[in-house]
């Protein structure tokens, strides 16, 4: 072998370890200055991912909190609603103290005067400038129409009262009973066809009201009509036979 050619063959092997010696120096240099990151690698979608040994890779993004971060207050559990109270532990209501009873004594009440019968066709003074007198008394057919009535015959009375007071008269407390027989049995009245007295009667005026009562037809020899209009006065009486 020429001495050229040894020569040759030993420049091409300096030559290529000195290029083998650069470029593990290069490579040195780079992972010192990478700090040891491994090379990145492409994944699906054209995403670039980077590992670190050692490290834990980083959020895309350092403004945005993380959804686990210490900082972020957590919500308090809600407290849980009260349960009903046990419907045999609640108290009975408190009924009260009872009032005081009474001790049964009765009270003395003046009994309502009623003066002496007067005919059928005179006239009824009660003694206060209020008097009243029978202007008609007619047989009428009672017609029922309220509950508790029963037709039959009756007799229609119309009673005229004058105020001859100086001062008004309520009438809206006139009460117009009749009674027949030797046992003063009472009768009852019917509705239709009556319009009692009622309002307020000035002084010096008059009006009439009527009354239907049923009084039977053999009963009505012996009638006898009271009206009241006050407590305060006495009840006038009216007695005789109707014709």
């Amino acid at each position: 072998m020429s001495k050229d050619t040894s020569s040759s063959r030993r420049r091409t092997r300096l030559v290529v370890i000195a290029t083998a010696l650069i470029v593990a120096v290069v490579v040195a240099w780079a992972l010192s200055v990478s700090g040891g990151e491994e090379p990145t690698a492409t994944g699906e979608g054209g995403q670039v991912s980077s590992q670190s040994t050692g490290t834990a890779p980083t959020s895309e993004s350092s403004d945005t909190p993380s959804a686990e971060s210490p900082d972020t207050p957590s919500a308090e559990p809600s407290s849980p609603s009260p349960e009903p109270p046990d419907a045999t532990t609640m108290p009975a209501p408190d009924a009260g103290t009872p009032g005081t009873i009474g001790e049964g004594k009765t009270e003395a009440v003046e009994p309502v005067s009623v003066k002496d019968p007067v005919a059928l066709d005179a006239t009824g003074d009660f003694g206060t400038g209020l008097t009243v007198e029978l202007a008609a008394i007619e047989q009428v057919q009672g017609v029922a129409r309220a509950p508790g009535e029963i037709a039959g015959p009756a007799l229609a009375v119309t009673v005229e009262a004058t105020n001859g007071s100086d001062e008004a008269t309520s009438l809206d407390g006139v009460v117009v009973s009749l009674s027949y027989g030797e046992n003063r049995t009472p009768a009852s009245g019917f509705s239709k066809g009556s319009s009692p007295l009622r309002g307020i009667l000035a002084a010096g005026s008059s009006v009439r009201g009527t009354y239907v009562i049923a009084v039977p037809e053999g009963q009505r020899e012996d009638v006898r009509v009271e009206i009241s209009y006050t407590g305060s006065a006495p009840t006038v009486a009216f007695a005789g036979a109707v014709k």
